[in-house]
């Protein structure tokens, strides 16, 4: 029944990448550092291999895979975006490891970019989560400079 079963107050967002944080504010994307895709933090990838911060269902994977949303078990939508103005490499290197409609468990392999190759195209790698949904949610970032995957919070969100 659950009449005593604690309701959960935050949610974790775990690290979706391994590598060093970048304040949103810092991104070279406007969209992303201005905010306007909602409140979020970045990670240059050591390896390019990203994996699910939440326990969740896949609610779209992009046509180009560089970017993919995810519904949270806790209610809350988050978006992953790889690199900046990466839509335009039409999915070349990225290798996507899941599709629409399937439901993941933190740590689950995403995606799979190939850093050189958009490095080689001039394009920025910084990868950005975003929580889209609720819009202005209550959200503690990490204050750490690095982060390993699946392993470190780099979110809390206050659940209502």
């Amino acid at each position: 029944m659950g009449f005593f079963k604690k309701k959960k107050k935050e949610g974790e967002i775990k690290a979706f990448a391994t590598g060093d944080i970048i304040a949103l504010k810092d991104v070279k994307d406007q969209m992303f550092s201005a905010g306007l895709m909602g409140q979020g933090i970045a990670i240059e990838s050591d390896d390019g291999k990203f994996y699910s911060p939440v326990n969740g269902t896949i609610t779209m994977l992009f046509p180009t895979k560089h970017a993919l949303g995810i519904k949270s078990d806790d209610g809350y939508e988050l978006l992953l975006h790889i690199g900046v103005d990466t839509v335009g490499l039409k999915g070349e290197g990225f290798t996507a490891f899941v599709q629409d409609g399937q439901k993941v468990s933190e740590g689950d392999a995403l995606i799979q970019a190939d850093l050189e190759f958009i490095r080689s195209k001039g394009l920025e790698t910084s990868a950005i989560l975003c929580v889209t949904e609720p819009r202005e949610p209550e959200i503690t970032f990490t204050t750490e400079e690095r982060v390993y995957a699946a392993r470190d919070v780099v979110a809390t969100i206050k659940l209502s």
